[in-house]
């Protein structure tokens, strides 16, 4: 997950004692990173599992080789997918917000202690909504949606002012300071990794809502310990800004409860159910004017970034277009990417054979393969573009742009070998379906994970320094701000395309290869993909002299 760097301008304030010749309040951020990460991980491996299990499935292994009854909510894969797609959307939208909020009104600190009590909140409102006959009701489903409010509230709150900090403790220049962030981004990825084996193994073996309830102890640990540590390591960085009032940390506090609150009885009366309905029916009996309206607001913003960048300087306006090209492909990337938490997740859960033995691994485990490919190939691929950069052969931007998408494009390629292998299971007819559909090996799960890291490692880390460097300083918040609201639409586009893998399987859908069941679905992403990256690799000298507009 990316994070905002140290904005220009922001004053660093000096903390107290180093580890490792870093402050010593960079291990302290790392830890609370940690574990907000593990908060939200967790729950996204669990949402859309437990959103689709049947409302009354039969016995499931349990964590102490006994039997469990588990119930999930029996809803569609599609809505199961929509919820997903609007939920990890919304978690990168509402940053934006709140690092205005924290920026102007109340300081990173304080933000990021809203923001980690309402993500907290938010997992505890999940557990409760799974108690007694909670666990079916509608009303428990209301609390439950009122929850997932709280938690995208929270991490509005918090997920912007980590990073800033992190970045306040190095002064202007510091040649430290990238290697800080690749220490604390491997908060990020630890937490990711960890959470899996707590959140997730409670969540299936236990009780989907012990899972829940695990990620809000996670959240409070972190919180706690920052709590403590941050007057002993931090010092006054974080500090509201002048002006700042004492109560605006409590109203936003009553503000995020309100919000989530009116989210759930919005929900209990059926308000959305009504307005997917709505929707539903308007694209299915209008597709052409639905169509249209989307094409319509796809030029309309790509008119407004040509507006933009034409109202800059003249130096500064190729490099602002090119933040504009690299966004689009960033989003590309993304929307395909995300499936891991949405149809990927649940193809493992149906269609892969994840029996070791008599042990069955738990769904929810492979979510933390990437983290733990990140953790071991980061310091190599950190090294490996250090080292091209020596003997001048360091890949520019666009060519890592174009290399993470045809390593995203490869990773799917086993997907589709892995559905294929599935479907004909099922058309053996030996079988009863329960049994056929799982002849797809965990290797292809595992394959498609690792080209698909391989592929974020070469684009990842290159997009949010590239726009701190080429953005004018003046406009630097505002394209950070937009680049993360790419990121919004990343993953709101990817849950919904991760919606129409049922129509895809059934042959709503018509696509132009033919192989049947979710290996077309899965070949979307590789012909998207790999022809994405093609376009960016043609396009690259053009991009190139772009990119050296200023200094010419």
């Amino acid at each position: 997950m990316p994070t905002a760097p140290n904005q220009p301008g922001e004053m660093t304030v000096n903390a107290r004692g180093t580890l490792m010749g870093h402050p010593v309040g960079l291990f302290l951020l790392f830890l609370v990173e940690m574990w907000e990460r593990f908060s939200y991980y967790g729950m996204r491996a669990l949402l859309i599992l437990y959103l689709v299990k049947s409302t009354a499935p039969g016995a499931d292994p349990g964590l102490f080789g006994d039997t469990i009854i588990n119930p999930g909510r029996g809803w569609s894969r599609a809505d199961a997918a929509t919820l997903y797609g609007w939920y990890t959307g919304l978690a990168y939208l509402l940053p934006v917000l709140g690092g205005i909020i924290a920026d102007r009104l109340i300081g990173t600190h304080r933000s990021m202690v809203v923001g980690g009590l309402l993500i907290a909140m938010g997992h505890i409102a999940l557990a409760i909504s799974g108690l007694g006959d909670m666990a079916q009701s509608e009303v428990g489903m209301s609390a439950f949606i009122g929850g997932l409010a709280l938690i995208v509230l929270g991490t509005g709150h918090f997920k912007p002012t980590v990073s800033v900090m992190v970045g306040q403790l190095y002064p202007p220049g510091d040649p430290r300071r990238d290697g800080g962030f690749t220490i604390f981004y491997m908060g990020i990825n630890l937490g990711a990794f960890l959470c899996a084996y707590v959140c997730g193994t409670l969540g299936e073996r236990v009780g989907w809502h012990w899972g829940f309830g695990s990620a809000a102890v996670g959240m409070l640990a972190g919180l706690g310990l920052y709590l403590w540590g941050k007057p002993r390591y931090l010092g006054g960085i974080g500090a509201a800004p002048e002006g700042a009032r004492r109560a605006w940390p409590v109203m936003f506090m009553v503000v995020g409860l309100g919000l989530a609150a009116v989210v759930g009885l919005l929900k209990h009366a059926g308000a959305f159910g009504w307005l997917q309905d709505v929707l539903a029916e308007f694209t299915s009996k209008r597709p052409g004017t639905a169509f249209g309206l989307g094409m319509t607001l796809f030029f309309g913003a790509v008119l407004a970034a040509v507006v933009f960048s034409a109202s800059q300087p003249k130096g500064d306006r190729a490099p602002v277009a090119t933040i504009f090209i690299f966004m689009f492909f960033n989003a590309f990337f993304w929307i395909a990417f995300e499936q891991a938490g949405s149809s990927i997740n649940l193809f493992t859960d149906t269609y892969a054979n994840r029996n070791i033995g008599t042990f069955v691994v738990p769904t929810t485990w492979f979510q933390s393969v990437n983290p733990l490919l990140i953790i071991l190939l980061a310091p190599i691929f950190g090294w490996g573009w250090t080292a091209l950069g020596r003997r001048r052969m360091n890949p520019p931007m666009p060519v890592k742009i174009a290399m993470g998408l045809l390593f995203l494009g490869i990773g799917y390629l086993f997907m589709v070998w892995g559905a294929n292998i599935a479907r004909a299971g099922v058309q053996t007819g030996l079988e009863s379906a329960a049994v056929a559909t799982a002849k797809a090996s965990m290797l292809f799960i595992l394959a498609t994970y690792f080209f698909h890291t391989v592929g974020e490692l070469c684009l990842s880390p290159t997009g949010l320094s590239y726009v701190t460097k080429a953005a004018p300083v003046r406009f630097v918040s505002v394209l950070m701000g937009i680049w993360f609201i790419s990121s919004f639409i990343a993953n709101l586009g990817g849950g919904l395309v991760a919606a129409q893998v049922e129509r895809v399987e059934r042959g709503e859908i018509d696509l132009p290869w033919k192989f049947g069941g979710q290996a077309d679905f899965f070949m979307l992403f590789v012909v998207t993909s790999a022809a994405a990256g093609v376009v960016v690799l043609v396009i690259t000298p053009f991009l190139r002299r772009m990119m050296r507009s200023r200094n010419d």
